[in-house]
């Protein structure tokens, strides 16, 4: 038989029983809150993988020497360009004064600051007090002259990009592409140059009858020499001597050698009981003999120059000749009887002469001199021609009167420009242009 529980046995239960409750209540709600907190959690967690795999990925692609460079990238350097353009701007605004502020001043003040070599354009005064006309070139985008002082090339607004001193009695200038080749005429100095440097600054044993370069830095010398007539002596670009040769029969009058640097031909000349004629050798560097001796006769040779294609060319004092590259086939133009009063050589295409029938040197003619070959008066002038030159498939001449006439290489008139009556030589820079060398400046004109 059960034993009755008493009254405080009874609310001992009860009070038991609440307890319980409560406590189970308590996990259950602690269990669904971690529930919920957990769920909470997975979302941050699914919030955050993307961003973080996409920022890991972008990260690579930065790092990788062919990956595109961010928009922002870009940005920040042309940020420091702009800001590195203003401080530039300025330094010459506080350099050249708040007065040169001006719109033209000012943009001619950024060229200066921005480059050295900016000029102040043609015209433009010369440096020293004398230049000779075949002193004065244009070539390889400069134009450069010898003066009896300086050794000076100029870009297209006249600035200078060589100004080097020289010290010859007679310069004389040679240039082929970058090589710039000035030698002393009867005397014994040279110096060879580019833009960038001095080579090498010399004296030869015996006075210097002419020199020439070529392209690859080879150069050369015709000199007078103890024991013999005249000597040829060859260099290499690095100044050691390559090749020599003497002349025993004939005196050198000209030289030149070809674009390779492998070859040249000298014109000599000789003299026997009143009568002269000359010769023109033809000598290859790697060999001790002439590979080709040519007699031209009676003519004395003043210049001689290879073309680009082996052919040499020859101006004498009754003749002109054009040597095909196998030395056996030559094509001739007589004077007969005019006057030459100026020549010039193109290595590209090939020469070109003025011939006057009259004593003071006017109505002269044209005569192209094709390096294949061809030799033709191309036009009658009425002008005293002072100097030629040629560019592309045009020609300009100099004539008395302050003016230059230019021609196509078939004799077509391409135009008259003003060149001014103190004008002493011009040189071409493009088929209507040319630089005029006036008495103390130097001169642009196009064609009209």
């Amino acid at each position: 038989m059960a034993k009755d529980k008493s009254e405080k046995e009874i609310k001992q239960e009860n009070k038991q029983e609440k307890k319980q409750e409560k406590k189970n209540r308590y996990k259950k709600d602690e269990k669904k809150e971690k529930k919920k907190r957990l769920k909470t959690e997975n979302k941050h967690v699914e919030k955050k993988t993307v961003p973080m795999e996409y920022t890991f990925s972008h990260t690579v692609e930065e790092t990788r020497v062919d990956a595109p460079v961010s928009k922002d990238v870009i940005s920040a350097k042309t940020k420091t360009a702009v800001l590195i353009l203003l401080g530039c701007l300025l330094s010459v605004i506080i350099a050249t004064g708040w007065n040169y502020i001006a719109p033209d001043k000012l943009i001619n003040s950024i060229r200066k600051g921005l480059s050295a070599n900016y000029g102040e354009d043609f015209p433009t005064p010369i440096s020293g007090t004398k230049i000779s006309s075949g002193n004065f070139q244009y070539e390889n985008g400069y134009l450069t002259y010898v003066s009896d002082t300086s050794l000076i090339c100029l870009n297209k607004t006249a600035g200078k990009v060589v100004d080097r001193p020289i010290s010859f009695l007679q310069p004389a200038l040679e240039i082929s592409g970058d090589q710039l080749l000035t030698y002393n005429i009867n005397g014994n100095g040279f110096q060879v140059d580019s833009v960038g440097e001095t080579k090498t600054r010399n004296e030869l044993e015996n006075p210097i009858i002419q020199g020439d370069i070529a392209g690859n830095g080879v150069y050369g010398f015709i000199t007078t020499a103890e024991g013999y007539l005249s000597k040829l002596t060859v260099f290499d670009s690095s100044n050691k001597q390559k090749f020599a040769y003497y002349f025993s029969e004939y005196y050198a009058t000209s030289m030149t050698i070809n674009q390779s640097g492998t070859q040249a031909a000298v014109a000599t000349v000789s003299s026997s009981d009143g009568d002269f004629k000359s010769v023109i050798y033809v000598l290859d560097f790697t060999k001790e003999e002439p590979i080709a001796t040519i007699d031209v006769g009676k003519t004395l040779i003043y210049r001689c120059e290879f073309m680009d294609n082996g052919s040499i060319a020859a101006i004498g004092d009754n003749q002109a000749l054009m040597i095909q590259s196998n030395y056996t086939d030559i094509d001739k133009y007589n004077y007969d009887g005019l006057t030459l009063t100026s020549y010039a050589f193109d290595r590209t295409q090939g020469g070109v002469i003025a011939l006057s029938p009259s004593t003071d040197g006017g109505n002269c003619h044209l005569v192209y001199l094709n390096k294949n070959g061809t030799l033709e008066k191309i036009t009658d002038t009425q002008y005293r021609i002072l100097d030629l030159d040629l560019y592309g498939g045009k020609l300009a001449a100099l004539c008395d009167g302050g003016f230059t006439a230019f021609y196509t290489t078939r004799g077509e008139e391409a135009g008259i420009a003003e060149s001014g009556l103190d004008a002493q030589g011009i040189t071409m820079y493009g088929e209507n242009s040319i630089y005029v060398l006036g008495i103390s400046e130097i001169r642009e004109v196009s064609a009209g």
